[in-house]
């Protein structure tokens, strides 16, 4: 009995002292940063934290194409730029996928969203990499918000629905106004200020729709954030059209505005 448990002792001991040794991997020490762009060279406005940025290390193999990684996204800010401070150094693939624009790739591109598809980086130091493309929708402030005698929020916008060659335009779903004490207005923020989202049909594209919180706002003295929201569905009886990141919205920009 003693000469087991010494034995385990033995194997125990073991395991710690190779456990315990030190990592001495370089830490990631790179820096990717950029920013999305219409086709217009305007910002992209997007929901924060959402994933629009697929990444695919092709270096690390050194050549040999049978061993890959597996694909990670990176976040964008509302703004549509991007700053990650923990990379490690090599050669990536950067594809913009599943966002509220139209396909990276262009229509007659067999390579589409494979593995090899996307902007070839080398990051090493700080390198910037931006992306253009073509938003499903844009939404342009008509009014600014703006406090009623009453203590709602008021405020006009429009859409214009765009088309990138090569594809069809799908249909508009839904507008939605964002109200929020942070400068992070999303869905998920004071609901029973806008509690519900309005339909849109294409035939308001170019009209101005104007927008009130459904109640007062409940705290004065105050700033609040408005941004306006729309978002795409596949077009009836046009199964083409289900592009990936159809039902992501489509954003304007946010506004601050004190209640006194």
């Amino acid at each position: 009995m003693k000469r087991l448990l010494s034995s385990i002792t033995i194997v125990i001991c073991l395991m710690l002292v190779t456990s315990c040794e030190v990592d001495n991997y370089d830490a990631p020490d790179a820096t990717i940063q950029g920013a999305f762009f219409d086709h217009n060279g305007r910002p992209l406005q997007v929901e924060q934290g959402v994933e629009y940025i697929r990444m695919r290390e092709v270096s690390w193999a050194k050549g040999d194409t049978s061993i890959f990684t597996g694909n990670r996204r990176i976040k964008l800010m509302q703004d549509g730029t991007y700053l990650h401070t923990k990379q490690f150094a090599g050669e990536y693939r950067m594809f913009p996928i599943d966002g509220n624009f139209f396909p990276y790739w262009d229509a007659d591109d067999l390579e589409r969203d494979g593995d090899d598809a996307g902007e070839l980086v080398n990051i090493s130091g700080v390198v910037s990499q931006n992306f253009t493309v073509t938003p499903y929708l844009t939404v342009e402030w008509i009014e600014r918000p703006m406090v009623t005698p009453d203590n709602h929020i008021e405020c006009a916008v429009r859409f214009i629905r765009n088309q990138k060659p090569g594809y069809e335009m799908p249909d508009v779903r839904f507008i939605r106004m964002q109200v929020s004490r942070t400068s992070y207005p999303s869905r998920g923020n004071d609901g029973d200020m806008f509690p519900s989202a309005m339909r849109l049909s294409n035939d308001q594209e170019g009209d101005i729709i104007r927008l009130r919180t459904a109640i007062p706002v409940k705290f004065t003295g105050i700033d609040y954030w408005v941004r306006v929201t729309m978002d795409c569905e596949t077009a009836a009886g046009k199964p083409e059209t289900n592009y990936p990141g159809i039902g992501q919205p489509n954003c304007s920009t946010i506004e601050r505005i004190f209640v006194p």
